[in-house]
């Protein structure tokens, strides 16, 4: 087998794979081929893992961006117009396209995580750890007594 940069050497493995990602957290797959070196833990994916992997980290990825509420989002020209570039400069833009703005489409139009976008206006890149969005405090319920006790006294004029 191919000795790895530790000194060990990498064995073939294969089953359930646990990845702790940068950007969405823990991808978990059924059944994976991939080799690792037992000393450093160090990995090796074959093609189909990687692809595998990917597919994986898309699919939470639209997951947590769908869940998020229609104002946290920005359409393609009010994006284009924070960042001082064209709509057909956003839409080419190859950083862009290959995921350093959090991007979903919503009723088959593409609109682009707010946040998102402020960080790639000051940073050049936008991405950040979704994860935490899950346990963001803009996705826990908000209270309704106060507008209903309000539609109420509205009623009762």
């Amino acid at each position: 087998m191919r000795p790895c940069e530790c000194g060990g050497v990498f064995e073939k493995m294969q089953g359930p794979l646990e990845i702790d990602d940068r950007y969405v957290g823990l991808l978990k797959l059924e059944s994976a081929d991939y080799y690792e070196c037992p000393d450093c833990k160090d990995r090796i994916y074959s093609l189909d893992t990687a692809r595998a992997i990917e597919n994986e980290r898309e699919k939470i990825t639209e997951e947590i961006l769908q869940a998020k509420p229609l104002h946290a989002f920005l359409s393609a020209a009010d994006t284009a117009a924070l960042l001082g570039i064209t709509r057909q400069a956003l839409h080419k833009n190859k950083r862009i396209r290959q995921g350093f703005i959090y991007r979903t489409s919503l009723g088959g139009l593409a609109v682009y995580l707010k946040k998102s976008v402020d960080l790639y206006r000051e940073k050049g890149d936008g991405r950040f750890l979704l994860y935490e969005l899950v346990n963001d405090r803009s996705n826990e319920p908000v209270s309704t007594r106060k507008a209903v006790k309000t539609v109420y006294s509205l009623h009762e004029r």
